[in-house]
């Protein structure tokens, strides 16, 4: 069996948790198979994935028009060397990205057409294409409404995370026959706390986001500002804080210009794997992330969460929880937004029973996932 994996890197800790969810059912269900890691991060340098299946990384590159040229006067295509190049005698594609399809991409009409020749000549070579679960939306353009229209047409399954994700699908002309809904599947993966952070255990983590930036229309200094108030509230509290870094050098600036507010005292946590995050997130008190994965790893644990957001992945993610009024709105009145805080302290407890209570539930469920996804496969 082979077995492709789209849409994951090692850079971004949440696309790399998915990345080790995928490859642990992998091995519980066909241990002998080859993996072609097919990485959405053309700049992925560095690679260390431990697993006991046999992994090749596919060689692919990001480039502009003149290599394209070159590539059309060889005869080849110009998606050669692109991860959008569909290889042959691959059995199952399985698509593992968080959110690449909804108006905010902005996709061209050449994006669409490489996007509907991968899927086509895919399907062409008799490879099954699954899409795991991840959010989708809005589609309001044509362009969104056209990449909904390719993915229906030759995936065999395309599995949303949330109910919001569903009816967006639904609305761009998905194919209801090929759509399930089920959340979010790196809770399986169990976190590993580094013995050098054995020391941030019971202390508060908050986790920036570039995004926060980039697609919610903040301020930089405003979305900084917020976050400076609110670890002076948290400390107020009595509790200590640290930074954690949940993606790359974006986020660490972000992290740095935050600890350059409070004279560089606070301890910055970077250069961590997926597992490792996860295990930090776990040891925390209390996590405020406006990375939705730093969100996932914290409910998935039972730690009390509360985040920023600029998509509604964050609130379904919440409501799979069992968790209401938890997003933060940096453009809002602190003094409102900042008693949310206070209700989770004051209901701290109760809110951890309930996170593992649907962390069982949510569990179940997807074990049932797979065990249909295979089914399918078979």
């Amino acid at each position: 069996m082979k077995i492709q994996i789209d849409g994951t890197n090692t850079l971004n800790k949440g696309a790399e948790l998915m990345l080790y969810a995928i490859l642990e059912e992998i091995e519980n269900k066909f241990p002998n198979a080859s993996i072609n890691y097919n990485s959405n991060y053309p700049g992925e340098k560095k690679l260390i994935i431990k697993s006991s299946l046999a992994i090749k990384k596919r060689f692919a590159l990001q480039y502009g028009r003149y290599p394209k040229a070159i590539l059309r006067r060889l005869n080849l295509p110009y998606t050669y060397f692109m991860a959008k190049h569909p290889l042959k005698n691959i059995d199952i594609v399985l698509d593992g990205a968080g959110f690449q399809f909804s108006d905010q991409w902005n996709y061209s009409s050449e994006d669409l057409y490489i996007l509907e020749k991968y899927y086509k000549n895919l399907r062409k070579r008799g490879t099954k294409i699954i899409f795991l679960p991840q959010a989708f939306g809005p589609f309001e353009t044509l362009e969104g409404k056209k990449s909904i229209e390719i993915i229906s047409k030759y995936a065999d399954l395309i599995i949303a995370r949330e109910k919001v994700s569903y009816q967006h699908l639904l609305e761009a002309g998905g194919n209801k026959n090929k759509i399930w809904t089920y959340s979010d599947f790196t809770l399986s993966v169990k976190g590993n706390l580094p013995v050098q952070y054995e020391g941030i255990k019971g202390q508060v983590c908050i986790i920036p986001n570039q995004k926060m930036v980039t697609h919610a229309q903040n301020d930089s200094l405003e979305y900084i500002s917020f976050i400076e108030k609110l670890i002076n509230n948290i400390e107020k509290k009595g509790k200590k804080i640290f930074l954690l870094n949940h993606e790359g050098i974006g986020d660490l600036d972000i992290c740095n210009k935050i600890n350059n507010r409070f004279d560089n005292k606070l301890k910055v946590i970077s250069g961590l794997d997926a597992k490792q995050v996860k295990g930090v997130i776990g040891a925390s008190f209390l996590v405020i992330s406006s990375r939705f994965h730093g969100v996932a790893s914290a409910l998935n644990q039972g730690v009390p969460c509360l985040a920023t957001s600029w998509n509604h992945k964050y609130e379904m993610l919440f409501e799979d929880f069992n968790q209401y009024n938890r997003i933060l709105e940096v453009r809002n009145d602190e003094h409102i937004e900042f008693s949310k805080i206070d209700d989770v302290f004051g209901d701290y407890e109760n809110i951890q029973r309930v996170l593992i209570e649907r962390k069982y539930k949510l569990s179940k469920e997807l074990s049932e996932m797979w065990n249909k996804i295979w089914a399918l496969i078979e």
